[in-house]
């Protein structure tokens, strides 16, 4: 078929031929001097005799002449036959079907590597992490020391296990936190913590306080003021001295503690709860919450004051204090602080029960308008040293810029009474002296001052007479 089509397309070729006269007879060509003036292309034919036997003439004009062209037909593709057409399509269709199975084959290898070599990876992954969730195949057991610090995102809690060596393997341990929902919870503070642990009891081990091993043992002793229990805190970095204060002049607590709904005279006080910062030994974790730190406190005050139960009086049965202290017509506010001023004041126990009979005596006085039975007057108002300066100890201790002109609105050389609140946290004894003073008649006390080899020695008086007597042996005059 290709040599028929071959042989057709010669034959056209040679069909279509220009025959040139001798060279010699073609005359030269005139110089532009000698063509005539050509004005317009009228007369002027071009006459053209091919081998097809037509002549065609030519005229300039300005219609576009139409150029035919012979070569479409030499160049143009044979047409096929229909069955001709079936067979191309039916080897073409065999063709795609080869390829098609053989690219089938490459998929289907490429694509069971990819499985098997996937399958090697996570089945190792979930291998090795499995063994790790489970302790197995850690180094050999020991203890380490980790500390977390606050509000510890689970990334930062499991680089610090890796980096101590308590875990293994930083991403499974992640992925078991997530499904077990233990992200969060997680405890500040130092752990000791063996590296033979599962996952689940090393989450359990940190999420509880009971298990940290940052604990500052701490004695408040009585007497103690909020500003002295704010800067042992803050000193043993249990917490922050403004932040501790800040909450014990607010009712945040009000409603777990029902005691505290009794302070009605709050914007007299300079601190809210002095007085109820029960003076003993506590255990405090570093970095704690101030108030986790009042709670153990107050805590602390309502089991000794209204759970526990004391012996006032040995010819009487035990009570608790506010029990005793309604008995005797006295308000747990009017306990409180009149415990504060016996603890500020007393030498030593036996001392402070004396000294709750002088109080109980001076005041009585109030309604005789402050004379008592041997005729004097002026006692209504508590004459303490403890009240002058307070909050602060002793005039040295204001500030410089306020000493010169400072006065105590509890300073009971001014006002009568009680003054607007507890002046410092008394302790146990100094409230069951409150509530049970000695009988007597005295209305003065004073102290000689303790030495390195000596303690305060107390001396009281009746009179005012007596009373002078007594400073000239304590030294004081």
């Amino acid at each position: 078929m290709d040599n028929e089509l071959e042989k057709k397309r010669k034959e056209k070729i040679e069909g279509f031929k220009i025959t040139f006269d001798d060279l010699d007879d073609i005359p030269d060509v005139p110089d532009d001097d000698d063509f005539p003036d050509i004005t317009d292309n009228d007369g002027i034919d071009i006459t053209s005799n091919d081998d097809f036997g037509e002549s065609d003439d030519f005229q300039f004009s300005d219609t576009p002449q139409e150029i035919t062209s012979y070569s479409e037909e030499a160049f143009s593709e044979p047409e096929l036959t229909k069955s001709e057409l079936r067979a191309c399509r039916r080897s073409d269709k065999k063709r795609r079907k080869r390829k098609a199975k053989k690219n089938r084959v490459i998929f289907r290898v490429v694509w069971i590597t990819m499985i098997l070599f996937t399958s090697i990876i996570i089945g190792e992954f979930v291998m090795v992490g499995v063994n790790d969730m489970l302790a197995v195949g850690r180094e050999e057991k020991k203890t380490v020391s980790v500390t977390i610090p606050k509000n510890a995102s689970i990334d930062q809690i499991t680089d610090i296990l890796v980096t101590n060596h308590v875990i293994n393997n930083e991403t499974f341990f992640k992925i078991f936190a997530t499904i077990t929902k233990s992200t969060s919870g997680f405890t500040q503070g130092t752990f000791d913590i063996d590296t033979n642990k599962d996952y689940l009891a090393i989450i359990n081990y940190m999420q509880s306080d009971m298990n940290r091993t940052d604990v500052v043992t701490l004695q408040f002793p009585e007497g103690y003021t909020v500003e002295d229990y704010s800067k042992l805190l803050e000193k043993n970095k249990v917490c922050s001295a403004d932040a501790f204060i800040n909450l014990c002049n607010s009712d945040e607590l009000d409603e777990d503690y029902t005691f505290l709904k009794d302070i009605k005279n709050t914007k007299d006080r300079y601190y809210r709860l002095e007085g109820y910062l029960f003076p003993d030994t506590y255990d405090f974790y570093v970095g704690e919450d101030p108030e986790s730190v009042v709670r153990k406190f107050l805590a602390n005050y309502r089991r000794k004051c209204y759970l526990s139960r004391q012996r006032f009086d040995k010819n009487e049965k035990k009570s608790t204090v506010d029990k005793k202290a309604e008995a005797m017509g006295m308000s747990m506010e009017e306990v409180i602080t009149l415990a504060s001023l016996i603890q500020a004041e007393a030498a030593n126990e036996d001392d402070m029960y004396v000294i709750s009979s002088i109080l109980h005596n001076r005041l009585d006085t109030i309604e005789s308008g402050g004379k008592n039975k041997f005729g004097e007057t002026g006692f209504a108002k508590l004459q303490l040293d403890s009240t002058e300066f307070y909050p602060y100890k002793s005039q040295a201790q204001v500030p410089a810029s306020l000493r010169s002109t400072f006065t105590s609105t509890y300073s009971t050389y001014k006002i009568d009474g009680l003054p607007a609140g507890p002046i410092c946290n008394p302790g146990l004894e100094a409230i069951k002296a409150a509530l049970n003073p000695a009988k007597t008649d005295y209305y003065y006390f004073c102290h000689k001052p303790a030495t390195e080899d000596e303690p305060a020695v107390p001396y009281y008086a009746k009179t005012n007479a007596e009373h002078i007597k007594n400073q000239e042996k304590a030294g004081l005059i």
